[in-house]
């Protein structure tokens, strides 16, 4: 998880994807030409002039090298053994990083930052970086974090040296209870030596901070103690393990926190499509309890349930995402409350089916009144189906196989009829995030639109509930294959900004810089496609993406995300969960 302070189809790995792409447009992945580019032995480091721009090799090496260093610069760095961490450089090592007093102080009310900057730093030696880490570290109880990932590598022709810029962090307690970490983009030169082992010669800060946080943290893990846990059976476990082990995951579940029962206090609905639905009821002294759902039958149990008040009698209706068949029509459900019990209303939800659909995964569902009668209609985002994925006709970055996004309007009375071609919504992309939202300011909802595959979509609304679709607004230039959406005003200035989690990558960052083959708006593509998450914030009456100027683009494999006051001081931090699913094999990889 990430935290910045002020059911989903399995992606294939992001070099997969760039590589794919450039093979699908006809253009050279692998190749032996050179790039140009600066001298990696003066202070500040610049790329080699001279590099392999073989995809593949360049990108086995890297493992090669990655793997090297870890398992002597932060392994030492992990278990204090500090003359492992020296045999990652070189006898002739020469760099620069930050002793913790270095750089100035930026001033926050609760945290301690110092911001660094590389031109003020000495070049010191391999015992001097060695002792500037321990300064860093020396205080601490522990190191629970100490990673260094590379997003740009350039194998020289010899193969026996390399440039590479990384992401390099350090984090642990100190012994009050507070917390540091120290977050650095570093650009280093690698030599291979003997026995195949790779040293770092050179070393450079590009960027670096520090944080201290003199207090001890405010969050422990009360999970099991509150009653909040899913009963899983042995064999439940292998099953699931053995169906991330051969890939074939589908991600299908959702959380949504509401006042199920009115009494002041929030619960939590855990949905899993077709194995669980779980509600925990608060019992207002810090704890759960378990809840009735008012779902009888297992196959009906949805990877999402929208909990809102869709006729206006003060109770709130449950609406599930589990799509039914028959013919040409299918359906989705809604429960309603009628003298006090649960009933289902089994085609509250219904539209036209094409012959031979028989499995539609929706994702997320919002509620809104689109059209200002007063009534809330439903948008229901729709992924794939059992047609989607046809190698034939899917497209990576313009994925449009993917199944068709419905909008229901609410006519009264639990009525509802699906219009959104009718109302201007068209389209078979991999809707994976939707949500309502007054992006022109204008009074209206529009609607923004998510997308695995392919550039997001906003659709206007044009005042009367009808859309058109703004091909060329900010939120929809670029490829980014978003997972999330949170809206906020994040720093109290009375304007909302928008965070769209997405994906960076380290390794498409490393394959567009060696596809020397493609245009330069092809790279560009490329680029901003593992470039990671946005932040949008209104300027001039234009949105502009302000991520990387406020560092909140890096989430790694983002999924969900939420602006959030953690710290009770009056702004709102982003909470962005990421990450893949495991092996049970730690050497085979993740996805």
């Amino acid at each position: 998880m990430v935290a910045y302070a002020s059911a989903k189809r399995v992606h294939w790995p992001t070099v997969m994807l760039v590589a794919a792409f450039l093979s699908a447009d006809g253009l050279r992945v692998a190749g032996s030409g050179q790039g140009q580019g600066g001298d990696h032995e003066t202070f500040p480091l610049t790329a080699p002039k001279r590099y392999v721009s073989d995809v593949a090799a360049s990108e086995d090496m890297q493992s090669v090298v990655q793997k090297s260093l870890k398992s002597t610069f932060i392994a030492g760095i992990r278990s204090y053994d500090w003359e492992r961490t020296a045999r990652a450089l070189s006898p002739d090592f020469r760099g620069r990083f930050p002793r913790p007093g270095d750089g100035h102080a930026v001033d926050d009310d609760l945290l301690r930052i110092r911001q660094y900057e590389p031109e003020a730093l000495e070049v010191v030696d391999r015992e001097g970086l060695v002792d500037t880490l321990r300064a860093h570290v020396g205080a601490w109880t522990s190191i629970e974090r100490a990673s260094l990932n590379t997003f740009e590598f350039l194998l020289e022709p010899n193969r026996d040296r390399a440039f590479a810029k990384v992401h390099f962090e350090l984090g642990g307690p100190n012994p009050g209870g507070g917390r540091s970490v120290v977050n650095a983009t570093i650009a280093v030169g690698v030599v291979r030596v003997a026995g195949g082992e790779w040293q770092i010669r050179r070393l450079d800060i590009v960027e670096a901070m520090r944080v201290d946080n003199p207090r001890p943290p405010t969050f422990r893990d009360i999970t099991d103690a509150a009653g909040l846990h899913v009963d899983r059976s042995e064999a439940d476990r292998q099953s699931r393990q053995e169906i991330l082990d051969n890939r074939a995951s589908l991600i299908d579940a959702a959380v949504s926190i509401i006042d199920w029962n009115h009494d002041g206090f929030w619960d939590i609905l855990l949905t899993e499509g077709l194995n669980y639905s779980v509600l925990f009821l608060n019992d207002g002294k810090g704890g759960f309890v378990r809840g009735k759902l008012p779902v009888e039958d297992r196959r009906q149990l949805p990877s999402q349930f929208l909990f809102v008040d869709l006729d206006g009698d003060g109770l709130e209706e449950l609406v599930s995402n589990r799509v039914s068949y028959l013919g040409n029509r299918a359906w989705m459900g809604i429960y309603t409350r009628r003298d006090g019990k649960w009933v289902f209303l089994p085609h509250a939800l219904e539209f036209e089916n094409p012959p031979g659909l028989i499995r539609s995964d929706a994702q997320s569902m919002t509620a809104g009144d689109v059209n200002g009668d007063g009534l809330i209609d439903l948008f229901v985002a729709g992924y794939d189906n059992n047609r989607s994925g046809d190698p034939a006709r899917f497209n990576l970055v313009d994925g449009h196989d993917g199944d068709k996004n419905l909008l229901f309007m609410n006519h009264g009375g639990l009525r509802f009829t699906e219009e959104s071609v009718a109302r201007g919504i068209t389209g078979t992309h991999y809707t994976y995030v939707a949500q309502f939202f007054d992006f022109d300011g204008d009074g209206d909802l529009d609607i923004f639109e998510g997308h695995d595959y392919s550039p997001n979509v906003i659709w206007e609304n044009k005042g009367d509930g009808t859309f058109r679709a703004l091909k060329d607004h900010p939120f929809a230039r670029d490829v980014k294959f978003t997972m999330g959406l949170t809206i906020g005003d994040w720093n109290n200035t009375g304007k909302w900004s928008v965070y769209v989690s997405n994906m960076y990558s380290h390794a498409g960052n490393r394959v567009v810089r060696l596809a020397d083959s493609v245009s330069e708006k092809t790279r560009a593509l490329l680029k901003k496609a593992a470039q990671g998450n946005q932040l949008f914030t209104m300027k001039s009456g234009v949105w502009e993406d302000e991520a990387l100027a406020q560092g909140v683009n890096d989430a790694g494999w983002a999924w969900g995300s939420a602006f959030v006051d953690i710290d009770n001081d009056g702004d709102k931090e982003i909470f962005v969960a990421n990450g893949n699913t495991s092996h049970r094999d730690p050497e085979a990889p993740d996805f």
